[in-house]
């Protein structure tokens, strides 16, 4: 069971903290039912009611853990799904999961296509782009929170680390 105060993933809606464990207090809802309340870190103002028995929720990388995923990115190979229905089950799955070694592989697929697009005088699709930055909004709100930097300077830091 996870701590007030604990940082978890929720699947496509990032890092979430923790603010109460128990039973909540809504029509309809069992009064039975032990629940955390969570707001989203990134996202003021957005509050998530899940039971605490879901299996939607991990912890947030360790620093050691965030740190080893970054020193591994090279080393990542996308496998690229021609068949662009089964590419979006993927890609959907993916943030619902929320885990890094995907999000990272999906990432650099959907960069590799967007580059590859571009060079033959090509717009990159919405779709693609749409998932390329849902996938980086989680992984690097995940990132910053084990490594304990801005959100916003996680891009940064992964180019430092490497090049």
């Amino acid at each position: 069971m996870f701590e007030i105060g604990e940082y978890v993933v929720y699947g496509n809606k990032g890092v979430c903290q923790i603010k109460s464990v128990g039973p909540i207090n809504m029509p309809g809802v069992s009064k039975d039912r032990i629940y955390y309340t969570m707001n989203q870190v990134y996202m003021r103002g957005s509050t998530i009611f899940t039971p605490a028995d879901s299996d939607k929720l991990r912890k947030v990388l360790t620093a050691s853990e965030a740190q080893n995923l970054i020193d591994d990115i090279k080393e990542i190979e996308p496998d690229w799904i021609k068949d662009d229905k089964e590419r979006e089950r993927m890609y959907t799955e993916t943030l619902r999961t929320a885990d890094c070694k995907a999000l990272c592989a999906m990432i650099i697929s959907l960069y590799r296509r967007r580059k590859q697009r571009l060079a033959n005088g090509k717009k990159a699709t919405s779709t693609d782009e749409r998932y390329f930055h849902a996938a980086e909004d989680i992984l690097c709100g995940e990132l910053g929170i084990a490594l304990g930097i801005k959100k916003e300077d996680v891009k940064k830091y992964i180019m430092e680390n490497v090049e």
